[in-house]
C-alpha cells in the first residue's frame, strides 16, 4: 500500500535547524537508503507486509509485523538505518575530500544528519527502539517500554526548555520546540499503544509456535494473593509464559498459564489468583 506519511515533519526539521538545505534529489536518496536498509534487514529476519509512504523528501517503509520481532531482531533492523547513514557519511567525506564537489559535501551533510538525529534515544526515532531493546535483555518488555517512554518524555521536555531559554535569549528557533512536542506526543502515542502490542502477541502465539515447532517459555513464581492483571502485567511478550503459585510459605499450590489468564479475564473479570482457582476447583 502506498500512502503520505505526515508525520516525516522531524526529518525535515532537522535538516533546516543545522543548516542542511540540499536539494530533494539529495534528500530524498539519504532518506530512501536510510529506510531500503531497514527493510532489507528486516526481511533477512523472514518480516513481511509492508507500507511504503511517500513524502516530501524520501519515503518510509513501515513493517505491519515488526512488532513481533525479538529484542535482538529489533536492535539489529533499528540501527541498521542509522549506521548506514553514518557509514556513507564517511564515504562521502572522503570522497569531498578528494574531489570537492558540492554534491558530496551535500550527501555528507545530510547522511550525518540523518544518521545521528536518528539515533537519539527517544519514540519514534530509531534511537528509542534501541534503548528499549538494551533494556529488553534484562527487563520484560512492558518495563523496558516504561522505561524508554520516560527517557523520551524527558528528552522531549529538555528540547522544549532549550527553546525556552533560547527565546528569553532572543533566539526564537522555532524548530526545536516542534521537535520536543513532536516527541512527547509521539511518546504518549506509545504508552497508549504497549497493552494493544503484548495483548496482539499473545494472539499470534499459537500462530508462532505452530510455525517454528518451538517457542521460549518463561516461568514465573507469583503469590497466590495477587490478581489476574498483576499476573497479565508480567508477562513476556515474545515468550510463553507459565505462573508457578506460591502460598505465604512459598509452597506451591498451582500451575496456571498465560492462556487460563486470559480466559479468565474474559469469563470473571479482575479476580485474584486464589479465586481463580477456587473456581477451577469448582469445576472439576
Amino acid at each position: 500500500m502506498i500512502k503520505v506519511n505526515r508525520y516525516f515533519i522531524p526529518y525535515i526539521i532537522f535538516l533546516i535547524v543545522i543548516g542542511y538545505k540540499g536539494q530533494l534529489i539529495y534528500s530524498f536518496f539519504i532518506v530512501l537508503i536510510h529506510e531500503v536498509v531497514h527493510y532489507l534487514f528486516a526481511r533477512y529476519y523472514k518480516f513481511s507486509g509492508f507500507d511504503i509512504e511517500l513524502i516530501i523528501v524520501g519515503a518510509v517503509i513501515k513493517l505491519k509485523d515488526l512488532d513481533e520481532a525479538s529484542p535482538k531482531e529489533d536492535l539489529i533492523i533499528s540501527a541498521a538505518g542509522p549506521m548506514a547513514n553514518l557509514i556513507l557519511s564517511v564515504l562521502f567525506f572522503v570522497l569531498y575530500k578528494k574531489f570537492p564537489y558540492w554534491e558530496f559535501l551535500m550527501l555528507f551533510e545530510g547522511n550525518l544528519a540523518i544518521g545521528v538525529f536518528n539515533l537519539i534515544p527517544a519514540f519514534p526515532l530509531d534511537g528509542g527502539r534501541i534503548l528499549r531493546d538494551i533494556l529488553n535483555f534484562k527487563f520484560m518488555y512492558k518495563n523496558s517500554n516504561r522505561i524508554m517512554i520516560n527517557v523520551s518524555i524527558f528528552i522531549g521536555l529538555t528540547f522544549m526548555f532549550c527553546y525556552t531559554i533560547l527565546f528569553f535569549k532572543g533566539i526564537n528557533n522555532f524548530n526545536i520546540g516542534v521537535i520536543g512536542i513532536f516527541i512527547i506526543i509521539s511518546s504518549l502515542k506509545e504508552r497508549e499503544r504497549v497493552a494493544y502490542i503484548i495483548m496482539g502477541d499473545i494472539i499470534k502465539k499459537k500462530y508462532k509456535f505452530m510455525s517454528r515447532g518451538y517457542i521460549e517459555n518463561k516461568n514465573i513464581s507469583i503469590y497466590y494473593k495477587k490478581d489476574l492483571l498483576s499476573a497479565m502485567a508480567l508477562f513476556d511478550k515474545n515468550k510463553y509464559n507459565v505462573f508457578t503459585v506460591l502460598d505465604v510459605e512459598m509452597r506451591v499450590m498451582d500451575i496456571i498459564y498465560e492462556g487460563e489468564i486470559i480466559n479468565a479475564l474474559k469469563v470473571h473479570g479482575n479476580i485474584t489468583i486464589e479465586e481463580f482457582m477456587k473456581i477451577e476447583n469448582d469445576e472439576t
